[in-house]
């Protein structure tokens, strides 16, 4: 019975670390990834040395080291699942030092390795936090030997200084297991090991000024952020077009975006971006949600989190504006967990090689040049610290001026006047007048930067075109030379018809309107 209770223990504990592998490689490959890219592990002495200024000195190398493994997800999703067998195999050792049955002390440490399941499934939960949890139980599981109760007692506060130092948090969990061991096995008087522990707990306190930390990190180091127990699907497909806009895979954004079908402004964001890129957006834009301007830009503020503010350089870069992107990627760079990431450390790299400017482009490809998965790329791109013919180097503004950060027809506008042949900016301006439900905007816009000879007029383009000649009362030799569809124009009689007969009620309007720029012009409430 032993040898069989034996067998469905490692069967199950097998299975499940399987399950955990194919979950993060198929169903949320998207978190790990991300975690690699806001991390900038440089393979220095002196990148070294800066871990050794901070507490959990060693599992946090150790776990950003192997953070880099996470830039493939089948790496990410191998190193998860060994921590987390791993870490029940310990817990298990660990209950079962307290007299605990076996096939008990494998369910109870189960527990624990479900919690830390659920917060790698957060967007910040850093492996190093898992290393200084495996790091605490063998501490633990080494000190449990000691059989003299002296040493048992005097020998904590050492051995918890020295822990705190290479492992940060785990001091907690080292500190409760071995007041509970000594409890159980080694003393009768509570208070002999009550008052170590007290003083103990204490350390991360008296040490904090040392590592410069405040009292909540000074506990909770190698961890960052705010801890969430939750799976969130919602972001991993986020995630998920922001890989595939990393990658410039444009339409598997659009197809991934209508897949998911989502409701989000971060996604609409990065949606508009495809369509933009695919020469969709005057076509396809009302395809999809759209919260009103928002959708187009994600504003750098006081509001905004951390991940937008990494997120809001991606249409900056594209459009040319290297002023707005290079602000949004070093905002994005200081207000991340790590204040350093490969990917905004390669976007700076982009942007002063598009400026043109050699020095500071060199000086974050030296940096890349040291990490192990970039250090081919930033070679590459080397070559073109000198080169003429750089990509999005002809869109960038010859004149700027000073502006508001969210002042966006402004700098939409600055970079129609460099280069009107810029047809992302003008796209970008006729769709924010659009989402905004300035008509009078559209038109002055349309009119004076839209190249009609060359160009059919994109459908809801037409759309915004035929409520501004209906409104002034355009005859149809104006509708004819704006070239707009007759389709167009018997589409919108047609929904001036049924709108007037619905009362004002989008309900009857939805299924057949419900993509046009009329249904979100009457019914659409606008987010900034």
């Amino acid at each position: 019975m032993k040898q069989k209770g034996k067998w469905v223990e490692w069967l199950a504990a097998g299975s499940l670390t399987v399950a955990v592998f194919l979950f993060f490689l198929f169903f949320y490959p998207y978190h790990n990834l991300l975690k690699e890219q806001m991390i900038l592990f440089l393979h220095t002495q002196d990148h070294f040395i800066s871990y050794l200024e901070k507490p959990a000195w060693l599992t946090g190398y150790a776990g950003d080291l192997l953070t880099q493994c996470f830039i493939m997800p089948a790496g990410g999703a191998i190193l998860v699942s060994l921590s987390l067998l791993t870490l029940w195999l310990l817990f298990r050792k660990a209950f079962r030092s307290f007299g605990i049955r076996p096939i008990v002390a494998s369910a109870v440490a189960a527990i624990p390795v479900a919690v830390e399941f659920l917060f790698h499934c957060g967007l910040h939960y850093p492996l190093s936090s898992t290393f200084s949890t495996l790091l605490a139980l063998c501490f633990f599981l080494l000190f449990i030997r000691i059989r003299n109760r002296h040493l048992y007692i005097w020998l904590f506060l050492p051995v918890f200084a020295l822990l705190y130092y290479l492992a940060g948090h785990g001091v907690l969990l080292f500190t409760l297991l071995w007041l509970v061991f000594g409890l159980i096995r080694i003393v009768k008087k509570r208070f002999s090991v009550l008052i170590p522990a007290l003083l103990g707990m204490l350390i991360p306190l008296l040490l904090r000024p040392a590592f410069l930390l405040t009292p909540g990190r000074a506990y909770t180091y190698p961890v960052k952020a705010p801890l969430s127990l939750n799976i969130s699907f919602t972001w991993e497909k986020i995630l998920a077009l922001d890989y595939h806009t990393q990658k410039g895979n444009w339409f598997k954004v659009i197809y991934l975006a209508q897949q998911y079908g989502m409701k989000n402004r971060v996604a609409s964001y990065y949606t508009n971006l495809a369509l933009s890129q695919s020469n969709l957006l005057g076509d396809w834009l009302f395809l999809f949600y759209q919260p009103g301007p928002g959708a187009l830009f994600l504003p750098v503020s006081q509001q905004s989190t951390p991940l937008t503010i990494a997120f809001s350089n991606e249409v900056f870069f594209r459009l040319g504006d290297m002023n707005m992107a290079q602000h949004s990627a070093m905002l994005g760079m200081i207000f991340s967990q790590n204040h350093r990431s490969s990917r905004l450390t390669k976007r700076l790299a982009e942007i002063h090689i598009a400026i043109g400017d050699a020095p500071a482009a060199g000086k974050y490809l030296g940096l890349l040049e040291k990490t192990l998965f970039y250090r081919k790329w930033a070679r590459e791109h080397r070559t073109l610290l000198h080169a003429t013919d750089v990509p999005l180097r002809e869109k960038i503004p010859s004149v700027d001026t000073v502006r508001l950060a969210d002042d966006y027809v402004n700098a939409l506008e600055i970079l129609l006047k460099s280069n009107p042949t810029n047809k992302m900016a003008l796209d970008y301006l006729l769709c924010t007048h659009i989402l905004r439900k300035d008509i009078p905007a559209f038109r002055e816009t349309y009119d004076r930067w839209f190249v009609r000879e060359t160009e059919p007029v994109p459908g809801v383009y037409a759309q915004a075109l035929i409520v501004s000649l209906y409104r002034e009362g355009a005859s149809d030799d104006m509708l004819q030379k704006y070239g707009i569809p007759n389709s167009v124009i018997n589409h919108f009689m047609e929904y001036t018809n049924a709108y007037q007969e619905s009362g004002g009620d989008p309900e009857p309007l939805q299924e057949m309107y419900g993509n046009t720029f009329w249904f979100y012009y009457h019914f659409a409430m606008l987010q900034e």
